[in-house]
């Protein structure tokens, strides 16, 4: 039985390449290949991988490979929209009990998000926009929710820079201007204007998959 370290860095590195674009959706990899490419035998490279497709990011075809998963875009909509709920249920909650926001943090965040934009490290931009908006909903200190935008922050980020390196024509970088916008806002506690920046934000999101031909 392989050792669990070697299960551990099979998985960690398979799937930074999958959230990284490095293995793209649709690509077909091998357990072979991918044993040479790592040094280790295939065992720990099958039990990876079966870790991997539990989480949706790829799925075994018999006799053909393993298929790096593409989400749908039902899927993508559905995080988007889960998390601009959460949004607004924090704003609100906010406004109503007064829940403390940490507008130290926000300013962190957006600044490290900024900054990776402007070294086009398009995964860390993403990432940081995602604390962005994990900051506000942490002003709730609601567990369960905090579990759901962590469990969705890798795959946000895979789905972003994949579109990333295959649309490099389009503008990128608009979260920049969108939580610039929300921070002013929160930070002068303008909640209610906050809110509506997440609904605009999701109604714009929403308009592009479906003007892309996504839906």
């Amino acid at each position: 039985m392989p050792s669990k370290s070697l299960i551990d860095t099979a998985y960690t590195k398979i799937r930074q390449k999958i959230i990284l674009g490095d293995f793209m959706p649709g690509t077909l990899l091998s357990e072979n290949e991918l044993a040479y490419e790592l040094n280790m035998s295939r065992t720990p490279i099958r039990t990876a991988i079966s870790h991997l497709e539990s989480e949706g990011f790829v799925v075994s075809l018999k006799n053909r490979g393993i298929l790096v998963k593409e989400m749908s875009f039902k899927e993508i909509l559905d995080m988007i929209e889960v998390m601009a709920s959460f949004q607004i249920h924090a704003l609100d909650s906010i406004i109503e009990r007064g829940c403390p926001i940490d507008i130290p943090e926000l300013e962190k965040c957006l600044k490290n998000q900024i900054e990776a934009s402007r070294q086009d490290d398009y995964p860390e931009y993403i990432k940081y926009s995602h604390f962005f908006l994990r900051g506000i909903i942490s002003a709730l200190n609601n567990q369960a929710m905090l579990q759901i935008m962590d469990s969705y922050q890798d795959k946000i980020i895979m789905i972003a820079t994949v579109n990333w390196k295959l649309t490099p024509h389009q503008p990128h970088y608009s979260a920049n201007r969108v939580n610039e916008s929300l921070y002013q806002a929160v930070a002068s506690r303008d909640y209610e204007g906050a809110k509506q920046i997440v609904k605009e934000t999701l109604l714009n999101n929403r308009n592009r998959l479906v003007m892309e031909g996504r839906m």
